[in-house]
């Protein structure tokens, strides 16, 4: 559970006409993670892809530009289910149908934008023409003057007058800039164009049109609005009919992927003139399965057999139970663990909702979390989501329990003599004796034992993270190693729980903060031997990361101030809407109610986000250093579980 998936090294070596029979074989049993081959020689190459691939490939990029306007939601569930036999008696035809009636659209679709970008190409150019106040059929067909028109940045007539005195301006100021058209004879064109481009001219493309600019932008409105119209229907109607064929459309989908995954593995594996090689990783567990599979399915010509070599990098399987599962997304966000090191996810999956409820801990806020989170749940079907919202829930589960444990609602203190109650229906009253009997932990008035609580908990999430430490070490590299690099840094943690101890008891009974005890006595050997094992381990230099650890340990107190933090808002905002509630008449409870309910929504998104990273931080910077280095490969088997198809 703590380890990833047991693995063992194996390869499937069979005659090479056997090849597509073992790859649909090993693509069923969706258990080999395959190693591809890239060192070639001269007994051996990387295989050619099956000769349907190419087939394959080109009726799959068909079906995915038909399902891109389809607009699959997250989760969807087809309700028909195909046969794989079917689809492939009717997968041509059944994309070209598909294609003839999608295409046809889709052409017409694209023939629409161009013309609509066509038609504001002009329409920009016609309205700043406009302005001009000339009629547009007069600034085009001269055979002996040049007509500039466009933007210019200013008035460009005096720089105009210094080259030429045969020429015409008529210009208008257009937002920031001016429109112009220059009249000009050819033979100073040349010389009337350097000095407009001294303005930045941005030349407008004339348009040629019959009639004057009012009638043209009407009737390109006209057209617009045909074709807008004409759109809008050709996109409904696409829309419609795939929807209609949405599960075929899926179903070939997830066909053709398979079967073209199915046709490229010769190009991960080994292959000579007569023979093949797949070299991979299998579960232990699911070897002897694997085994029998492939040999009966191939009539015994294709084997797989373990091999036992020094190159061992297996992929990591994470093995968790369901409810460590989606902190699997949190373990595989920092890094993925190598397959000799231990997994932290269900350690991470125990703590992660204790901290956060620890932080958070109240029962009105948690009840609003958990609801929001399975809400949320319903509407996000991605598999990040649905374990990221899995995570929320359990810790707004820790939070309700702990919100039990502190008796807060809202803010509210709900058991104590100093209860909500007492304050609404009287000290005196049944309802107020009854909770204040309830037991509970006042976080204001017991802070200070609550934060020797935390240190508490921080050295013991520290001292597993060293344990942890020491076997990954030990594993890899041997106990010597284990003991001067994991098992010192142990030793110098109890040192400092010893020595925070003593300042807590020297603190209690009233004495100077260092003054001798017990506890600083305990610690003297621990810190000698850790001083010792470190030096010899790792260097005089690393004697400074004593007081790294010491800062480690008194990062804990977070799980006290984040909460303090939070109560502390929740009463402000209360106080502040009872000031209100009560003296001002209808208007002090209106404000007294956006006041109670504001304040608390932005509590809540505080409590969701501050609990939530700090949990997160402790765990990545705090927990994991100490002993998970990371830098493994996600196990990935060559297969996949079919969803809108299935072998027959």
């Amino acid at each position: 559970m703590l380890e990833p998936v047991r693995m063992v090294k194996v390869s499937v070596v069979g005659p090479k006409e056997y090849l597509e029979k073992t790859s649909s074989t090993l693509y069923r049993l969706n258990g080999l993670h395959i190693e591809d081959y890239k060192e070639e020689d001269e007994y051996f190459r990387i295989g050619e892809p099956l000769e349907r691939a190419s087939k394959l490939s080109k009726l799959l990029v068909s079906v995915r530009s038909i399902l891109s306007y389809a607009g699959v939601k997250d989760g969807y569930e087809p309700e028909r289910v195909f046969s794989v036999s079917e689809l492939n008696r009717e997968i041509d035809v059944k994309v070209r149908e598909l294609e003839e009636v999608i295409n046809a659209k889709v052409s017409r679709i694209k023939e629409i934008e161009e013309r609509l970008r066509k038609i504001g190409d002009e329409r920009r150019a016609l309205i700043p023409l406009k302005s001009l106040g000339i009629p547009p059929d007069l600034l085009t067909g001269y055979r002996n003057i040049e007509v500039f028109a466009g933007f210019v940045k200013s008035n460009p007539f005096e720089r105009i007058v210094e080259v030429t005195k045969d020429f015409e301006l008529f210009i208008s100021e257009y937002d920031d800039e001016f429109v112009v058209a220059v009249f000009v004879k050819k033979d100073s064109a040349e010389d009337v164009f350097r000095v407009l481009q001294e303005f930045s001219f941005r030349e407008i493309s004339v348009p040629e049109i019959d009639v004057g600019y009012d009638e043209r932008l009407r009737q390109l409105e006209s057209e617009e609005t045909e074709l807008k119209e004409e759109l809008s229907g050709l996109r409904k109607e696409i829309k419609r009919y795939e929807q209609e064929n949405l599960d075929l459309l899926l179903a070939l989908e997830e066909h053709l992927s398979i079967e073209l995954e199915k046709s490229e593995l010769p190009l991960r594996a080994a292959t000579s003139k007569y023979a093949f090689v797949i070299v991979g990783y299998v579960p232990e567990e699911m070897f002897e399965t694997f085994q029998k599979v492939v040999n009966e399915e191939t009539d015994g010509k294709v084997v797989a057999l373990k091999i036992n070599d020094r190159e061992f990098n297996p992929p990591t399987a994470l093995k968790n139970p369901v409810f460590a599962k989606p902190f699997e997304l949190l373990t595989k966000s920092y890094a993925v663990p190598k397959y000799s090191e231990i997994d932290p996810t269900i350690i991470m999956s125990v703590f992660f909702p204790i901290f956060f409820g620890f932080m958070l801990g109240d029962i009105g806020y948690g009840i609003v979390i958990l609801a929001l989170g399975l809400w949320l749940s319903t509407k996000f079907k991605t598999e990040g989501w649905q374990a990221l919202l899995k995570v929320l829930n359990y810790s707004a589960i820790s939070t309700i329990v702990f919100g039990f444990v502190y008796g807060e609602f809202f803010g509210f203190e709900l058991f104590g003599h100093k209860t909500v109650f007492a304050e609404l229906f009287g000290h005196e009253s049944s309802i107020a004796h009854m909770f204040a009997e309830i037991p509970h932990v006042n976080r204001l008035e017991k802070a200070p034992a609550i934060l020797v609580l935390t240190i508490a908990i921080g050295v013991f999430h520290m001292a597993m993270a060293y344990v942890i430490g020491i076997r990954n070490v030990a594993k890899e590299h041997g106990w010597k190693h284990a003991i001067e690099e994991k098992f010192n840094w142990l030793m110098a943690l109890i040192s400092i729980a010893l020595i925070i101890t003593g300042f807590i008891l020297n603190n209690m009974a009233g004495k100077t903060a260092f003054e001798l005890n017990y506890a600083y006595i305990a610690a003297v050997p621990f810190l000698i031997l850790w001083a010792v094992l470190t030096i010899i381990g790792e260097g005089p230099m690393f004697l400074i990361e004593y007081l790294t650890l010491l800062s480690n340990t008194i990062s804990y107190a977070r799980l006290l101030a984040v909460g303090l933090a939070s109560v502390g808002f929740a009463v402000a905002f209360n106080y502040m809407a009872f000031e209100m509630l009560w003296p001002s008449g209808p208007v002090g409870i209106v404000a007294a109610v956006l006041v109670f309910l504001v304040g608390h929504f932005i509590n809540i998104l505080l409590g969701i986000l501050d609990p939530g990273l700090q949990s997160l931080r402790l765990h990545y910077v705090e927990f994991f250093v100490k002993f998970f280095e990371g830098g493994g490969r996600l196990y990935a088997p060559f297969g996949r579980k079919r969803k809108y198809t299935k072998e027959d």
